[in-house]
């Protein structure tokens, strides 16, 4: 009982306290969303982020080697999850992606992001050096990376798969390859690239191509973006105050609560609103920065914290960059600010891992 209290006093509360404030600013601008009447979205969401905060507590007490020794069968059973979800899991919206547990749809390609993190950074840590010349040993983690990509890619989630390979390519990285590796994917992405292409949707490919000219379709595939820009740029310096939103409360703006809530911020808050967001996520990445630094002869621990980070970092970027029109639309939430469960679940356990490093590298110094 006093080991698990000191490990609770030993986590790094100031971390702690940025977390949970970037929530709260999610759940103000789920309450504004709703204009507080939808009390089944508003106690979900509640629910859910008191089950993650605790769930990244949890975690976070764990010692990192528990989570290095059981990176594999983590991995294995996320990814029998992911088959499971894309063979036989529940449709919603066009896409076969979530898991229906007792009326919670949990969504594994959420938590494979991380847990692909955790097994890429085991089996690099685990390789010598020496061996990395011989690219031979690199089709056991590729094939890692390709089989869950493929199965989320065909869910469809474009926006998911996304980021899962973008965190894969960082790990690849991290674990020091030529750049004669990352030259060779590059090219071959050239080649694969028109196939890549053809294998979208067609709504997946007016998204993509909407990005150049929105008001070529105003009030169908360019809806989103340019209602979502009018928000944002009606906002000004100092926003229209909370729950004042014309764009949001009289509907014009789409998935408000979701994948545009930082159309909605900008607007009732304006400019210095989206700057303290911005603020916020940028501190928590650069705290978590300094903390993977620390592992300079941990190459597990590194690639593990600069892995989950950009997880967090890059999701939160494209989002940003979607509803303001410099991305396609690609249905990816705001990291713990939007209305969801599994992606917000898989934020917290993330953050977990991140605690339970600075608390292994406090001991150690």
């Amino acid at each position: 009982m006093n080991e698990i209290f000191f490990r609770f006093k030993n986590l790094y509360w100031f971390f702690i306290a940025l977390v949970f404030f970037l929530s709260f600013v999610g759940f103000v601008m789920i309450y504004s969303a709703t204009s507080g009447m939808e009390y089944d979205i508003l106690s979900s969401h509640i629910l859910k982020i008191s089950f993650g905060f605790s769930l990244m507590l949890l975690v976070g007490v764990i010692n990192i080697d528990f989570w290095k020794k059981n990176a594999f069968y983590f991995y294995v059973f996320c990814l029998l999850l992911l088959i499971w979800a894309s063979l036989f899991g529940y449709i919603g919206k066009g896409s076969r992606r979530w898991i229906n547990l007792h009326g919670f749809f949990f969504q594994p390609s959420e938590l494979m992001k991380i847990v692909i993190i955790l097994a890429l950074a085991k089996f690099f840590d685990e390789k010598k050096i020496k061996e990395k010349k011989d690219y031979f040993f690199l089709i056991l983690p590729i094939t890692m990376a390709v089989i869950p990509f493929v199965l989320i890619l065909s869910q469809p989630d474009l926006g998911t798969a996304s980021i899962f390979l973008f965190v894969c390519f960082v790990v690849f990285f991290l674990a020091g390859l030529s750049w004669k590796f990352f030259m060779s994917l590059g090219f071959l992405f050239l080649i694969i690239a028109p196939y890549l292409w053809n294998s979208l949707k067609n709504y997946q490919k007016q998204r993509i191509l909407t990005l150049f000219n929105p008001e070529n379709d105003p009030l169908g595939s360019g809806y989103h973006i340019i209602q979502s820009q009018i928000a944002i740029g009606s906002g000004g310096t100092l926003g229209k105050g909370w729950m004042k939103g014309t764009q949001s409360h009289l509907d014009f703006l789409p998935e408000k609560h979701t994948d545009f809530i930082f159309s909605m911020l900008g607007e009732e808050f304006g400019f210095l609103g989206t700057i303290s967001v911005i603020g916020l996520i940028a501190l928590i990445t650069y705290l978590t920065y300094q903390i993977s630094n620390h592992f300079t002869h941990d190459n597990f621990s590194r690639m593990l914290g600069f892995g989950v980070i950009s997880n967090f970092f890059f999701a939160s970027l494209i989002n940003m960059s979607m509803v303001i029109g410099i991305l396609p639309v690609v249905g990816l939430p705001l990291p713990l600010v939007s209305y969801g469960g599994s992606s917000m679940l898989s934020y917290f356990i993330g953050f977990g891992l991140i605690l339970s490093l600075q608390r292994h590298s406090k001991l150690r110094l």
